[in-house]
This record gives structure tokens, sequence and C-alpha cells, in this order.
């Protein structure tokens, strides 16, 4: 089926037949959920998804929906993808058949992670080197199941304030405001990002998202990405409110 340009991902779907639009709808809805960041856009001709670049192309054709996470996705999801008719960075769906949209899903968060990690890499290089940087030479070494995850709360903590510092304490990297230690990560939890927050003054903080009932401390986890994308704006307010009282 030879197509005509399309402007966005919705002209695309509006080339094909009825049936053939909804199985697209179906694939553009999927990836909307799993990479909630991620833009649409029109690539090399195709429906396109980028996320610190292209994260996944689809398009649908005559016979079959294709869909294009790359060499990188079909290499990490061959078995599962065997079944289908494919080459090394795209795999086809035929037309008649139910997507696998669990499989699609779990895909599309594999290159979400990908291109995250990727994007992060560049940014230490375009900082120059690392060497002299305890804590970007600890996490590039780190094995962490959630070290994505574990960067963006770095990021999230290191943004609330100019004046907050990070530094190895306890063997994790740690964060202070002018010398104050305020927050250090547990890197020993393998399940969760765990957060311990050491300034005495974090008890007179109230939020459902500090945990404990201890004198000096509180602890704060966050299990998924989508944990901490939600929770974002309550560490924030955390740690602002913190930093008040340190002032005083």
């Amino acid at each position: 089926m030879k197509m005509a340009p399309a402007k966005n991902i919705d002209d695309h779907i509006a080339l094909f037949p009825a049936s053939t639009q909804v199985l697209l709808k179906q694939i553009k809805a999927t990836v909307k959920k799993a990479a909630p960041d991620a833009e649409e856009a029109i690539s090399y001709g195709i429906p396109t998804f980028k996320l610190n670049g292209n994260l996944v192309h689809f398009a649908g054709y005559k016979n079959h929906i294709g869909f294009y996470p790359g060499a990188a996705g079909i290499e990490a999801f061959k078995k599962e993808l065997s079944v289908y008719k494919g080459a090394k960075g795209s795999v086809q769906f035929p037309l008649g058949k139910p997507l696998p949209l669990t499989l699609i899903t779990r895909i599309v968060k594999f290159r979400v992670k990908q291109n995250l990690e990727k994007a992060n890499i560049k940014k230490t290089v375009a900082a120059g080197p690392v060497k002299k940087d305890k804590v970007m030479a600890y996490m590039r070494k780190l094995k962490h199941p959630l070290k994505v995850e574990m960067e963006t709360v770095r990021k999230i903590i290191k943004g609330v304030d100019k004046k907050i510092s990070e530094r190895i304490k306890w063997k994790a990297p740690s964060y202070h405001y002018n010398g104050t230690d305020m927050v250090t990560f547990n890197a020993w939890a393998e399940k969760n990002i765990h957060l311990v927050f050491h300034h005495p003054a974090i008890v007179k903080i109230k939020s459902s998202l500090l945990q404990g009932d201890y004198k000096d401390r509180r602890m704060m986890y966050f299990n998924s990405m989508k944990e901490v994308r939600a929770g974002k704006k309550e560490l924030q307010r955390i740690m602002k409110e913190l930093i008040e009282k340190i002032r005083k």
C-alpha cells in the first residue's frame, strides 16, 4: 500500500481501513502509557515516539503492522518475538490477529531505560572528566536494578536548591546543604530506592512519603519510575521545608 506523507501519527492512522486503524490506535495508546514522557513525531515517514532520541517507530501496511524498537529491543525479546516475522530492528504483527500489547509495553519500557541511560552518559561526558567526581564514578560502577530511577531521584534532589551538594557518605550518594547533612541513599536496598533522611529536623515534617517513627530520622521508598514521578513534587516540598528548618 503506497502511503501519502503524514504530518502526524493520527494522519498516518487515518490512511488505513477501519480494522487496521483499530490496531494502530492500540499501539499508539500502549506506547503512550508505557512512555508517558515521550513525544509524538513522524520520522523516516512513519509514526515515531521520541525520548532522548528515537524510542520506537510503528506503521501500517497492507498485511501487517510494523513495529520498530531497534536492534537492541528486538534482541532483548527475541524469544517472545520468534513467532513473528521480523528483521534485525523490526517485527511484523499480522492483521486480523490480536496485538501482543503486554509484550509491546515491556519492549517500550526497556527502550525507555536504554535511552535514559544513554542520555545520562552523554551528560556525564559533556560535563568533562569524571575522575574527580566521586559520586559520578560511584554511579557509573553501580549495579542496581533501579539505577535509572535512582538517577532521576538524584536530579530531583539536586534541583531543589543550588546550595545542595552531593558526596559519598556511608558508601552511597549523600546530600548536604552548606555542609549540613540532609539525606543519603541506602544503596544496599535492591528491591527499591531507599532514602534515609538523617537530619533531626525531618521528624517535624509531615508527609505520607516519610516512614518510620525514629527520634532523629525518617525513611522514604520508591519502587518504580511511576512512583518517583508521582512523588516528585512532594519530595521537592520536603527538601525545601527541611532546608528552611536548617536555615533557622
